[in-house]
């Protein structure tokens, strides 16, 4: 993996704005918790999450941020970035219905 990678500011400060407008949401609703019931604070986040174009930013920070790093598969047919993602727990419905015995 490389050591070292540059982005543009504009890129960085992209990429800062996005985060820091999931931060500062998130916490205001966590804050919020102490002043709603469980499953209208559940509706909350939801609603946050479906109605925000928080996830479309995370998106594009990913995509920001996985720029400069090598898109070449290596002898295991993984980039860099694939490479160092593999550890990584992705959500899974199968997990959750286990889990909740759906």
């Amino acid at each position: 993996m490389t050591e070292k990678v540059e982005f543009k500011k504009e890129d960085i400060i992209n990429v800062i704005k996005h985060i820091n407008e999931l931060v500062v949401s998130l916490d205001r609703i966590d804050s919020a918790h102490q002043d709603t019931s469980k499953e209208e604070w559940n509706n909350i986040i939801v609603e946050y999450f479906l109605k925000s174009n928080s996830l479309k930013a995370l998106s594009t920070c990913r995509t920001i941020l996985s720029k400069p790093f090598s898109r070449e598969l290596g002898a295991d047919d993984m980039d860099e970035l694939e490479r160092a993602m593999e550890d990584v727990e992705y959500w899974s419905y199968n997990d959750y219905c286990k889990k909740h015995k759906i």
